[in-house]
């Protein structure tokens, strides 16, 4: 017989990880090397952002907390359109009765998979760019299972050719499991991003408010041909983090390493690969 307390613990664990805190996880090492700063820098971060001269793809393998794994693989087209889908899920979490014994009575997994649209366009006034991203989503657990939406809207603005900046809402939506009914913790948050065009750097930073909790984001990147390193970081009453990652560009060909350092390094480091194909 399982033990109803197994349902309720790992439910919660599921929300942490596999379900509705999923959709504010890093999933791709262009983003885990900032330690998910990005409002002003990445389309995957601010819908607002996307626009690009040439199609491309990408895909990422992403190892996360506690033995949790990812894949996603996206494709931008249009220039001003970006569709991708996503997935983590660990499956070995171990099955026990009542009674605890020596060895589990089995294993189980636990699995959350997205897909989602991306638009942006030109509002034709003060270099101003909106976005939005719809995302829908599914996680299971077992016998139990949790699906709902996510909206991201966001607002880009070039003030000169060295500095943006950028506002960003977040997980506007709903989950869904039997009965019940959940609404999504809205994110919102402020980004800037200063060129240092001498000194080849990008400086970001961010502000988030989220689940009643604020974050301070931080990123720099190196501007150079073929080689660039990024370091970032975040920083909160309660959570702690510093990243790295390594960028190595070929002709039309981008391969990309994130790792991140946290406060709670007993679930081990996340890391990332991304390689990218411009068309």
């Amino acid at each position: 017989m399982l033990i109803k307390v197994l349902f309720i613990l790992l439910s919660f664990n599921l929300s942490l990880c596999i379900g509705l805190k999923a959709l504010v996880i890093p999933q791709s090492a262009s983003l885990l090397s900032t330690s998910g700063t990005g409002i002003c820098y990445s389309y995957e971060v601010n819908p607002a952002l996307l626009f690009a001269d040439n199609s491309s793809i990408s895909l990422s393998k992403n190892s996360w907390l506690g033995g949790i794994s990812g894949q996603k693989i996206s494709y931008i087209f249009n220039k001003r359109n970006y569709i991708s889908f996503e997935s983590l899920s660990i499956n070995d979490i171990e099955l026990r009765d009542e009674i605890a014994t020596e060895s589990p009575i089995g294993f189980f997994g636990a699995h959350w998979y997205a897909a989602e649209i991306n638009k942006s366009y030109d509002l034709g006034f003060n270099n101003l760019t909106f976005g939005y991203k719809i995302k829908l989503n599914y996680s299971k657990l077992f016998s139990e299972s949790m699906h709902g939406y996510s909206i991201d809207l966001g607002l880009n603005q070039n003030l000169n050719q060295n500095l943006n900046i950028g506002i960003l809402l977040k997980n506007i939506g709903r989950e869904f499991a039997s009965n019940l009914r959940v609404e999504n913790n809205i994110l919102f948050g402020v980004g800037v991003r200063y060129n240092l065009p001498d000194l080849k750097l990008i400086l970001l930073s961010d502000y988030l408010n989220y689940d009643e909790n604020n974050f301070l984001k931080f990123s720099t990147i190196t501007d150079l041909p073929y080689l660039n390193f990024i370091v970032g970081g975040t920083y909160s009453d309660n959570y702690k983090d510093l990243s790295f990652g390594v960028k190595l560009d070929y002709k039309k060909w981008e391969l990309i390493f994130g790792n991140l350092n946290h406060n709670n390094a007993i679930l081990g480091n996340p890391s990332s690969v991304e390689i990218i194909k411009i068309f």
